[in-house]
């Protein structure tokens, strides 16, 4: 978020209702609809974000997933034994540090990642069909900038 905006942050005058409301009356009716979608292709909405950021980050570990997710490493090494037990990732050790496991998806997990990614195509036109693409793409860069910004302030915090 941009400094202005943190430094008003604490001053500012908040909504009735709240904001944060909105965003977890938004996040719960999307979350439904895409766990219905996903259920076709036996995945949840977790394993398959899971599965993509593998996908587009090869190599991280489960403690980098675990900090992305503003989940426990516990949760985490959970989440990701499922998709290793469907062959959907391999995990090897880190050259440097062997007690470091490196995951990449698997052949088998591309495949199903290509299905999961079509799932997610027509939950998300659907959802932001009455958005202008002007609206869409400011939603996805202030979402973003506010994950980023949670997520730091997290890391820095721990």
């Amino acid at each position: 978020m941009s400094e202005n905006s943190a430094q008003t942050g604490a001053t500012r005058e908040l909504l009735r209702p709240r904001a944060i409301f909105f965003l977890n009356q938004a996040n719960h009716a999307v979350r439904s609809r895409f766990e219905a979608a996903l259920s076709e292709v036996e995945m949840t909405a977790i394993q398959y974000t899971v599965l993509s950021v593998i996908g587009r980050h090869d190599g991280l570990s489960s403690a980098e997933l675990s900090r992305r997710f503003f989940v426990t490493p516990q949760t985490m090494n959970e989440l990701i034994a499922g998709l290793q037990r469907r062959n959907l990732i391999v995990r090897t050790a880190d050259p440097a540090n062997k007690r470091i496991l490196r995951m990449s998806v698997t052949a088998e997990g591309r495949e199903l990642l290509r299905q999961c990614d079509e799932l997610a195509d027509r939950i998300e036109r659907d959802v932001f069909r009455n958005m202008s693409d002007e609206e869409y793409h400011m939603l996805a860069r202030l979402t973003r900038q506010l994950a980023h910004d949670l997520r730091t302030r997290n890391e820095t915090e721990a």
